[in-house]
Formats: structure tokens, sequence, C-alpha cells
């Protein structure tokens, strides 16, 4: 019997010893955490050109900005320095050109929902838009000016314009402009429209009293339009930009290089004395 009872005290120290080693090797009977195997790298996006090349086509966001975009009656077609400009783009690119006329509203969403690929629309460079699009370096400096009928004697600068009703686009600069002018102190009436053409045939036609508009964009209509004038200097300075979806950043630099070769050609000036001048 004492023989029995060594051999039991000594098998249960052997047991308890296994268990002991057992629970270190395991981690104190913690379950062991496994790193999960790292899956397959993803897919890297296509870059804006790429995406263009494989579309086979420039899909351009514009407006109806005369000289700059608007519509030809006798080809039926959107002409304009602009359009010329996203041609020279489109064939850098080696694909044909899409033009879509929309409202100036609608430009900068069409190109967040990946609707158009580029929108060039005589559209100011401001720190609002910044936020939302990309734009390549500015191609033409302008500025807001103040439009009156050519018989109007009272205004003569954005001081007369108290009591008055001026016309601006709806969601432009000129609009961004007057509201600016309004906190200002001048107290004016504000009127919104669609196209600027349509704000300015009401001032010819005495519903309001004057127009802010863009300084390149007047001087085209005050050609056809004798009884229209500018009165004074721009009163604001800005920049033209061709704009882009955010992060378009090769897009960008193909678009830069395309205004720096036109510098250095001289087709840029040839584009201004085109639309702007009048110079064929």
């Amino acid at each position: 019997m004492k023989k029995t009872r060594g051999l039991t005290k000594w098998t249960g120290i052997l047991l308890l010893t296994i268990l002991v080693v057992f629970s270190l090797m395991t981690g104190c009977g913690k379950k062991e955490t496994v790193p999960k195997a790292a899956g397959a790298p993803a897919k890297s996006k296509a870059s804006s050109i790429e995406q263009i090349k494989k579309k086979g086509k420039l899909v351009l966001a514009t407006g109806n900005y005369r000289p700059f975009e608007y519509h030809d009656e006798k080809t039926n077609k959107t002409v304009g320095y602009d359009i010329d400009l996203a041609e020279a783009i489109a064939k850098k690119l080696g694909v044909p050109l899409e033009v879509k006329d929309m409202q100036f509203t609608s430009l900068i969403p069409s190109l967040q929902n990946g609707q158009v690929d580029i929108v060039i629309a005589a559209m100011y460079i401001t720190d609002a838009r910044k936020q939302a699009v990309d734009f390549a370096k500015p191609y033409m400096k302008t500025g807001m000016v103040l439009a009156v009928n050519a018989g109007n004697t009272d205004i003569k600068s954005t001081k007369d314009l108290n009591g008055k009703t001026v016309g601006v686009k709806t969601g432009a600069t000129s609009e961004k402009v007057a509201q600016d002018l309004k906190k200002q102190g001048i107290n004016m009436t504000i009127k919104s429209y669609k196209e600027t053409v349509d704000y300015l045939m009401d001032m010819e036609n005495g519903r309001t009293d004057a127009s802010i508009n863009d300084l390149l964009n007047q001087l085209e209509y005050d050609k056809t339009h004798p009884n229209v004038k500018i009165v004074g200097e721009p009163f604001t300075k800005a920049e033209l930009g061709i704009a882009v979806k955010k992060g378009s950043n090769d897009l960008v630099d193909l678009i830069n290089g395309v205004l720096a070769e036109m510098d250095k050609n001289g087709e840029s000036k040839k584009l201004y004395d085109k639309w702007l001048i009048g110079k064929k």
C-alpha cells in the first residue's frame, strides 16, 4: 500500500508539472492572435488623362458669354475664345472635343459629379471656387465694370448707385460684387438674371438703371449696342481660369503646358485678336 501511495503522489506531481509547462507555452491559457494575411493591394485609380483617353473624348462644360463662348446661328455651333482654347487642349490629349452648354451655376457641380472633364467659361478664379475645384494657371486678366445707357449722366461710379436698381448674373462674380457693395453701405436694389445678355437688355429697355459686368464681355456687347457705355475704370481685378476636378494634377500640368506653348508661339495673341479685338 505504501508503494501505491508513493506512485500516486509522484504521478500527481508529474501531471501538475506538465500542466504548468503547457500553460506557459500557450501564453497562460490565452488564445494566440495570428496576424491576418494582407489582402491584395488596391488597384490604383486611373489618372485623369488616362480616363479621358479611355473615354475617347474631352468633355467641356461652358456657358453663354460672348465672345468667350456663344451659339453661332450660321454654323449652329458653340464658338468663341474658350472653345478654341479647349480645342487646343483636346488636340494635345489626342481626342475630340465635346461641348456641353449649361447654366453658369451648373458648371462646377458638373465637374464634381464627373459629368464633364473641364470647365472653361470666362470663369473668375476665386478662393471660394478653389475650395471646390482645381484651376490651371490664369489664361486672361480682367475685372468688373459698371455699364449704363449712353444717355445716362447720373451714374459715373459705384458711389452713384444709391437708390438704383442694378442687374447682375445669378451665381456669378457680378452678383457677389454687388452684394459686397451693398454691405459697404451702397443702398441699391440687386436684380439677378440667369444670363448676362438678359440684364443688359433690361437695362437698355429702362427696367434697371445700371449693370455690373466683366470688362471683356462688356466690350464685346458694346460693339453691337452703341446705346450702352462703360463708366469709369474696372473696380475689381480678376483672372480667368480653367477648372478641373479636385486632385486632377496631371490634367492641370498638361493644360499649363498647352497655355505656355500658346503664349510662346503666339497662338494666345491670335485668339485674343480674333475674339476680343475682332481681327481675323
